[in-house]
């Protein structure tokens, strides 16, 4: 199916000093200068700035835009290389031939190219994945299209779609997410989103034959770790050598996993792909990163916020499962923009309700409700009639079932909220937005809101 990889490297060299017939002073200064450069692996670190997903995205443009301007922001602080956590092309979406790719690719190639630097990106599924949502698809049409076009930038990749790339004695190792199309660690098909066999098998090779390496840093678009049984062979590899960190994208928000075994895994945010309606810290913005490699591991990291230019938490693992599962708490109130009634009392009146909130998560949670002036004559939290709002959820309630991934209620709760308004007013606006927003507090504060439209039949 593949060629081979190529391997580039771009080293510098160090002048040798050469000196006859010192005075104790030399001899001290040459002494000073010896004990410099043995240090010189642990004082010589590599800056690198990290790029985001550009898709997918609803609006191609403001992504590439984004990407733009989130790349010129990293210039500025004089990064070493670039690094891509790929994404960087729309397959589908508005996407009806080989041209059409061929532009989106040329313009998001051509930010990267514009500086100079060297960069690299680990190959994601919206740069590859064929139309139709089939698991294991044989369609290899975008991935071509993808290495193809590839040929014509300063990317050092080959007939592979995983590679690697020396840059001062540094290592980097680009791995291959979508060996198997349409796979995911999170949503989908999880148990066949992992590295293949000849993958691995070229890993093992690629490591050993950079096992010299100051510091190695492995890139990849998913984080495959998801699904620890698919990951474990891998990191038992990688953690054989001197590997001090695994970068992936595709969730569109940042999160630091920790460390295992000496390796820092970490998860980059969205550049320009669609992000949540949360705060900056959580999710909600796009950014750029920035961070130093050393010999002891990856120091210095810093998050910015694009449309503000501002610093950015690195966020916990633990914090963004909250957001996540908070996130598809509110994505099954879908179910309730139906939820309309007619009181047989006061037929002149529709009543809309929520009864799909709940806490999913292990803290407590706050909800607000905002409406638009004039929408509803009365609203009302039905569990609570005498409390000021914000309410407060304690954990698990409400909730049957909670992960990252999904949440849901075995039974369908009573109403938490309602909102009376006048049928006739309802019926000529057509549609009542609602926004419903979930906070709560851990390392910060934190919030996700969704608006739901009620819809009149």
């Amino acid at each position: 199916m593949y060629g081979q990889p190529i391997i580039r490297t771009n080293t510098m060299r160090l002048n040798s000093v050469k000196g006859t017939g010192l005075s104790t002073i030399s001899v001290l200064l040459l002494a000073c200068s010896f004990i410099f450069f043995a240090c010189a692996p642990e004082e010589d670190p590599l800056i690198i700035g990290i790029v985001g997903d550009q898709f997918g995205a609803y609006d191609t443009e403001e992504a590439l835009d984004i990407m733009e301007k989130g790349v010129a922001m990293l210039e500025n602080h004089q990064p070493q290389i670039l690094l891509h956590v790929g994404d960087m092309v729309e397959s589908v979406r508005d996407v009806d031939s080989y041209e059409d790719y061929k532009a989106v690719f040329n313009r998001a190639a051509g930010i990267m190219e514009k500086t100079d630097l060297p960069w690299l990106v680990a190959i994601g599924d919206h740069d590859v994945v064929p139309p139709g949502y089939q698991p294991l698809s044989k369609d290899r049409s975008r991935e071509n299209w993808f290495l193809s076009l590839s040929q014509e930038t300063s990317l050092p990749i080959d007939s592979l779609p995983y590679y690697s790339f020396t840059l001062n004695g540094y290592h980097f190792i680009s791995l291959y997410s979508m060996e198997n199309l349409h796979t995911d660690p999170r949503w989908g098909s999880i148990f066949l989103n992992q590295i293949t066999d000849k993958q691995l098998a070229w890993l093992k090779k690629d490591l050993e034959t950079h096992s010299s390496a100051k510091a190695i840093m492995v890139l990849v678009h998913h984080p495959h770790w998801y699904v620890w049984s698919n990951w474990s062979r891998v990191h038992d590899v990688l953690k054989k050598y001197n590997v001090k960190a695994v970068l992936a994208g595709h969730y569109h928000y940042d999160q630091d996993d920790g460390e295992i075994d000496g390796i820092r895994y970490l998860v980059m945010g969205a550049t320009g792909g669609a992000v949540k309606t949360s705060d900056a810290h959580s999710g909600g913005t796009h950014m750029v990163g920035l961070m130093k490699l050393t010999p002891r591991g990856l120091e210095d990291i810093r998050l910015l916020d694009v449309p503000g230019d501002t610093l950015l938490e690195l966020t916990p693992r633990r914090s963004m499962d909250r957001i996540q599962a908070l996130s598809c708490m509110l994505d099954n109130l879908y179910q309730d923009a139906q939820f309309i009634h007619t009181p047989t009392e006061i037929p002149e009146k529709a009543i809309v309700r929520l009864a799909s909130l709940a806490n999913p998560i292990d803290v407590p949670i706050q909800l607000s409700i905002d409406t638009q002036p004039r929408d509803f004559e009365q609203i009302r939290w039905l569990n609570h009639p005498d409390t000021t709002p914000p309410i407060t959820l304690a954990p698990g309630e409400r909730i049957g079932w909670a992960n990252y991934s999904n949440t849901g209620q075995w039974f369908t709760p009573a109403p938490l909220w309602e909102g009376t308004t006048s049928k006739i007013y309802f019926e000529k606006k057509g549609s009542i937005p609602v926004t419903i927003r979930v906070s709560f507090s851990d390392t910060r504060t934190r919030c996700i809101q969704k608006t739901i439209d009620f819809t009149s039949d």
